[in-house]
């Protein structure tokens, strides 16, 4: 540590004078060292160190309801995120993130203070969180990080691309590190949990998801993520480490909770009609999630299992159209005229519009045509909806009208 007396030199030297009797106050010793409230010890990085806690959670470890090991093929989920191949073999590949910082804006003024990185090994799940007592320590943090993620293949976080990663990335650089993150494979599980409840769940936040999905209770150690910043500066002011130990609580639960979203989605996505899919919300979202990928016949089969539900009037009539399309599409004229009927006498305009195609150019019987045509017309009439919409809607059915009496006649 650098003395007074060259400290004094230094500050000389940038034109600062102190005064014969102004001498600077030496920093206060910490009352509460971090080191005397969160079980931990120092890593020595050549002339530096950095305080860091570490935990083993057992292969058969249960965060909630659900265990953390992945049970079965991951593939699905890495097809997902354009990453992969990885086998149960590369599991210990996958690095697990989360970090807290000194604000939630971004930018070059925004550090991460503690990191908490956790991957699979053969004898289970090994979490380490890395914390730096000041600004100072931010190199030797990152080198920590480094050496303890040394070898990954792929990253998970929730919202890293928007944020963790990006955060992370300018801090390497600014330090004058190699970055370990370049050129990985990221899952990034925010997307996609907005993917698979967005119906069912107004928040998708990671303690909305792992709360509803994977039954985790956070203790009374926990503390709200936006105030965690706050907690840290009166840490740096105050030297008293005592509430921190919550904050070391807060990234360990959001680092197994990532674990138990990575392990439950890959079951999700490879075995979409297990018993683990009990809400008709979420079969709906399954087949929204395969009809996006193309996969048409898992997404077909879902649709027609969730329409066997109780299934909402909105998110009813949305599914009976998306399974209706899908039947077209692969030529099942016989189902997607059973769906359309259906939603016909729901009075719903597409289902009109489809019955008239079908007759018109496959069935090539006009009059039938002309019939449920002129019904969408009536049932346009009574709908409601907005006057620019109802213009596309006349157009549209006036013209096919037209050309159809040309036929009959």
């Amino acid at each position: 540590m650098t003395d007074w007396q060259t400290l004094t030199q230094q500050l000389k030297a940038l034109g600062v004078e102190l005064g014969k009797n102004r001498v600077p106050e030496a920093p206060r010793r910490a009352k509460y060292p971090i080191e005397s409230v969160v079980e931990g010890q120092f890593l020595d990085l050549g002339t530096d160190q950095i305080f860091y806690r570490e935990a083993h959670y057992p292969k058969d470890h249960i965060h909630g309801t659900r265990q953390i090991w992945p049970a079965g093929p991951i593939q699905k989920l890495c097809q997902w995120a354009n990453a992969g191949p990885f086998s149960p073999a590369d599991l210990k590949d996958i690095v697990f993130l989360d970090t807290e910082t000194s604000g939630l804006a971004g930018g070059t003024g925004t550090y991460a203070f503690q990191i908490g990185a956790a991957r699979f090994k053969d004898d289970g799940f090994h979490l380490a969180q890395f914390f730096m007592r000041h600004p100072g320590e931010e190199p030797a943090l990152l080198m920590g990080l480094s050496n303890f993620i040394a070898g990954m293949q792929a990253v998970v976080t929730y919202n890293g691309k928007t944020f963790d990663l990006p955060l992370l990335n300018t801090r390497f650089t600014l330090m004058g590190l190699p970055n370990p993150f370049a050129g990985v494979d990221h899952f990034d599980l925010l997307p996609l949990a907005r993917r698979l409840w967005r119906i069912r769940l107004e928040s998708r936040t990671l303690g909305a998801v792992e709360n509803h999905i994977l039954g985790v209770k956070r203790g009374v150690e926990e503390v709200p993520g936006y105030l965690i910043p706050e907690i840290y500066f009166e840490y740096l002011r105050s030297q008293d480490a005592r509430p921190l130990s919550e904050i070391f609580y807060h990234n360990a639960v959001d680092i197994l909770s990532l674990a138990g979203l990575f392990t439950h989605m890959a079951c999700l996505l490879h075995e979409p009609h297990s018993k683990e899919v009990q809400h008709a919300e979420d079969i709906v979202s399954l087949g929204r999630f395969f009809e996006a990928t193309g996969d048409f016949s898992q997404a077909k089969a879902l649709y027609k299992k969730a329409l066997a539900k109780d299934l909402p009037m909105e998110l009813l009539r949305d599914t009976r159209s998306r399974l209706s399309f899908i039947l077209k599409r692969t030529g099942n004229w016989e189902a997607a005229l059973n769906l359309w009927q259906q939603a016909a006498q729901d009075q719903e305009l597409f289902a009109f519009e489809e019955l008239a195609k079908y007759y018109e150019h496959h069935a090539k019987d006009p009059d039938t045509a002309y019939f449920w045509a002129s019904k969408g017309k009536k049932a346009l009439d009574l709908c409601g909806r907005p006057i620019n919409e109802c213009q596309s809607w006349h157009a549209s059915l006036d013209h096919r009208l037209k050309r159809l009496l040309r036929k009959i006649s």
